[in-house]
Protein backbone atom coordinates (compact mmCIF):
# COMPACT_ATOMS: atom_id res chain seq x y z
CA UNK A 1 0.00 0.00 0.00
CA UNK A 2 1.58 3.39 -0.92
CA UNK A 3 1.25 6.51 0.97
CA UNK A 4 0.66 10.38 -0.10
CA UNK A 5 0.56 10.73 -3.91
CA UNK A 6 2.69 9.73 -6.34
CA UNK A 7 4.98 12.10 -8.43
CA UNK A 8 3.93 11.44 -11.95
CA UNK A 9 4.08 13.92 -15.09
CA UNK A 10 0.17 14.95 -14.38
CA UNK A 11 1.88 16.12 -11.24
CA UNK A 12 4.65 17.97 -12.67
CA UNK A 13 2.68 19.74 -15.30
CA UNK A 14 0.62 21.24 -12.85
CA UNK A 15 2.71 22.01 -10.97
CA UNK A 16 4.95 24.01 -13.76
CA UNK A 17 1.93 25.62 -15.04
CA UNK A 18 0.51 26.55 -11.04
CA UNK A 19 4.19 28.22 -9.91
CA UNK A 20 4.44 29.71 -13.56
CA UNK A 21 0.57 31.71 -13.50
CA UNK A 22 1.61 32.23 -9.43
CA UNK A 23 4.96 33.65 -10.37
CA UNK A 24 3.36 35.86 -13.17
CA UNK A 25 0.59 37.50 -10.56
CA UNK A 26 3.04 37.81 -8.27
CA UNK A 27 5.12 40.03 -10.49
CA UNK A 28 2.49 41.99 -11.68
CA UNK A 29 1.67 42.74 -8.20
CA UNK A 30 4.96 43.66 -7.32
CA UNK A 31 4.73 46.10 -10.45
CA UNK A 32 1.22 47.22 -9.41
CA UNK A 33 2.40 48.35 -5.93
CA UNK A 34 5.64 49.74 -7.46
CA UNK A 35 3.36 52.04 -10.43
CA UNK A 36 0.83 52.88 -6.65
CA UNK A 37 3.94 54.41 -4.80
CA UNK A 38 5.89 55.91 -7.26
CA UNK A 39 4.31 56.04 -10.38
CA UNK A 40 3.81 59.81 -9.60
CA UNK A 41 7.56 60.58 -8.77
CA UNK A 42 6.78 61.29 -5.09
CA UNK A 43 6.90 57.85 -3.36
CA UNK A 44 8.88 59.31 -0.30
CA UNK A 45 6.07 61.87 0.22
CA UNK A 46 3.24 59.07 -0.25
CA UNK A 47 4.91 56.96 1.60
CA UNK A 48 5.27 59.50 4.69
CA UNK A 49 1.76 61.10 3.70
CA UNK A 50 0.28 57.34 4.78
CA UNK A 51 2.46 57.20 8.10
CA UNK A 52 5.60 55.95 7.32
CA UNK A 53 8.35 58.34 9.02
CA UNK A 54 11.35 59.78 6.75
CA UNK A 55 13.44 56.72 7.79
CA UNK A 56 10.95 53.76 7.16
CA UNK A 57 9.84 55.51 3.97
CA UNK A 58 13.19 54.95 2.61
CA UNK A 59 13.74 52.09 3.96
CA UNK A 60 10.19 50.80 2.86
CA UNK A 61 10.87 52.73 -1.11
CA UNK A 62 14.13 50.51 -1.29
CA UNK A 63 12.33 47.35 -0.69
CA UNK A 64 9.96 48.03 -3.20
CA UNK A 65 12.45 49.00 -5.68
CA UNK A 66 14.27 45.25 -5.42
CA UNK A 67 11.08 43.30 -5.76
CA UNK A 68 10.54 45.70 -8.70
CA UNK A 69 13.85 45.03 -10.36
CA UNK A 70 13.31 41.63 -9.74
CA UNK A 71 9.39 41.95 -11.80
CA UNK A 72 11.75 43.88 -14.33
CA UNK A 73 14.00 41.18 -15.32
CA UNK A 74 11.33 38.48 -15.19
CA UNK A 75 8.91 40.75 -17.84
CA UNK A 76 11.70 41.68 -19.36
CA UNK A 77 12.33 45.16 -19.15
CA UNK A 78 15.11 45.23 -16.75
CA UNK A 79 19.05 42.87 -16.40
CA UNK A 80 20.47 42.54 -13.10
CA UNK A 81 24.38 42.98 -13.53
CA UNK A 82 26.31 42.50 -11.61
CA UNK A 83 24.95 39.78 -10.00
CA UNK A 84 22.89 40.96 -6.60
CA UNK A 85 21.17 38.52 -4.06
CA UNK A 86 17.82 40.06 -3.80
CA UNK A 87 17.03 36.55 -1.75
CA UNK A 88 19.76 38.36 0.67
CA UNK A 89 18.70 41.74 0.64
CA UNK A 90 15.05 41.04 1.34
CA UNK A 91 15.25 38.19 3.48
CA UNK A 92 15.18 41.31 6.54
CA UNK A 93 11.01 41.85 5.34
CA UNK A 94 10.56 38.03 6.09
CA UNK A 95 9.25 38.53 9.72
CA UNK A 96 10.60 34.84 10.31
CA UNK A 97 8.86 33.02 7.73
Amino acid sequence: MSVGNNFTSDTVNQQITGMSVRLRDLCQDIVNLSTNINGQGTGLAMLEAIGYDSDDAATAQGAISYLNTVAEVYFGDATQTPAFNFDQELSQYWAGQ
